[in-house]
Parts: structure tokens; C-alpha cells; sequence
């Protein structure tokens, strides 16, 4: 038995029995950790505020075996603009719904904790930018952290340079961009300027990337990402 302490970000909570919650909370250290706030739901009960979905904050945690009990939490963001726009709600669900099926308990996660971090706080004060621009760039930049970055500079198929200039065409199966050979098999023709954007994407932090609207690409990166999760994310069915 010992005490945890750990900033974490609450991606999805469940009401259990009269008073209680589940909540599931990414962590930088711990990756994905199962938590019972007890008692959250009583009207004076301290652990309320920390219990609700996309609090951030430092999570005092008892362990038990593999149990976590919520003991306290310093709130540091509840990104409250979330709940005044139902749309901005719904993409901030969702990029927390891939970190809930990509994150595997007892393993780092810091990556993927700064980028949802980073994107939460687009998403809640950033007025300006498309919200599905910068899910779509979150879905290119969490690709990457899981190991599944797409291939940009050859043929996903034959290996071969991707000619400069293009025609390019993306294959969800095969995991990038095909030659002029190799086409036919791919079903998602991009442009340059898409392209361009998507290498940007990768390399540079995504507040530097959401200056135009590129969320046509949104549906081609959500096929990529959930095939390779193995997982369908149910909230996505509400974007765009």
C-alpha cells in the first residue's frame, strides 16, 4: 500500500453505486489509471471538482495492489470554455477518447499526456482556428507519439521516393502515400498544399500549424488512426 502522487488529466469517469465515481486518468508517469473517487457525488464532497471530465491537475492517489482510490486533487485547469460550445466539446471528447484507447496502464505516457495537454488548451482558448482543423492536426501528431507516423517521403507500397510536385494519393491500409505506380490501391487523393501541411504538422508544435481550415483530411486520418487503435471511436460518428 502507498500514496501516488501525479498530474494527470481526467479523459471519461463512470457513476458508481449512490456516491461514487470511476474516474480513468492519464498520467505521465503511470499512462492509463483506473480510480475510484468515493463519495464525489454528495453535494459537499471536497472531490467533486476533480472528478468531473477533462479536469487537470495534481492527483493524490492510495494504492492497493492494482486499485487507486482518489484522496485529493490541485486543480490547475477544469478548460471550463469547453461546456459553452458544444462543438469544441464534442472534439475535445473525442481527442480524449483516443488517449483512453491508446494509453495502456503502468506505462509512461508523457508524450501523449503534452499533446492532449496542449491540445485541450487549443481547443478551450484558442477562439480563432477551425476546432476540426486542430483535431485533425491532434489525429497526425498522435499517430506519431503512438509509433504509427504515416509514410511521407515513400511509396508506402514499393519504397520507392515519392516524385516532388505529387500527384499524391494516401492508403489507409498500407500506412502512407503511393507512387504514380502504386495508385490505384490508395483512395485518398491530397493536394500539395495538404501535403505540405501535413509534413509541417509532424515536425512543428501544432499551435504554429492551424492558420487555414485543413479538416478534409479529418475523415482520412480518423480511418488511419482508428484502424491502427483497432478501436472505433463512438464520438466521432458526431464530427465533422
Amino acid at each position: 500500500m502507498a500514496t501516488v502522487t501525479t498530474r494527470g488529466i481526467v479523459l471519461r469517469f463512470a457513476n458508481y453505486r449512490d456516491h461514487d465515481r470511476m474516474l480513468s486518468i492519464l498520467s505521465p508517469e503511470y499512462g492509463l489509471i483506473d480510480a475510484l473517487s468515493r463519495g464525489c457525488r454528495r453535494p459537499k464532497s471536497a472531490l467533486m471538482p476533480a472528478s468531473e471530465l477533462f479536469v487537470y491537475g495534481e492527483f493524490v492517489l492510495f494504492r492497493s495492489n492494482d486499485r487507486f482510490t482518489l484522496t485529493s486533487c490541485q486543480l490547475d485547469d477544469t478548460f471550463y470554455p469547453l461546456r459553452l460550445e458544444p462543438y469544441r466539446l464534442t472534439c475535445a471528447s473525442y481527442m480524449t477518447a483516443l488517449c483512453h484507447a491508446g494509453a495502456q496502464p503502468g506505462q509512461e505516457a508523457r508524450l501523449m499526456f503534452e499533446l492532449l495537454l496542449r491540445g485541450l488548451y487549443l481547443l478551450s482558448y484558442n477562439p480563432h482556428t477551425d476546432p476540426l482543423t486542430q483535431v485533425t492536426a491532434y489525429l497526425l501528431q498522435f499517430a506519431d507519439v503512438m509509433g504509427y507516423r504515416p509514410r511521407m517521403r515513400r511509396c508506402a507500397h514499393c519504397r520507392t521516393p515519392l516524385p516532388e510536385g505529387g500527384p499524391w494519393k494516401f492508403d489507409v491500409a498500407a500506412g502512407g502515400f503511393c507512387c504514380d505506380n502504386c495508385a490505384s490501391r490508395a483512395t485518398w487523393p491530397v493536394t500539395m498544399e495538404e501535403y505540405i501541411w501535413m509534413c509541417r504538422v509532424i515536425k512543428n508544435p501544432l499551435s504554429e500549424q492551424l492558420d487555414k481550415s485543413y479538416s478534409r483530411l479529418f475523415d482520412m486520418l480518423r480511418r488511419y488512426v482508428e484502424s491502427r487503435l483497432e478501436t472505433p471511436i463512438k464520438v466521432s460518428r458526431l464530427l465533422p
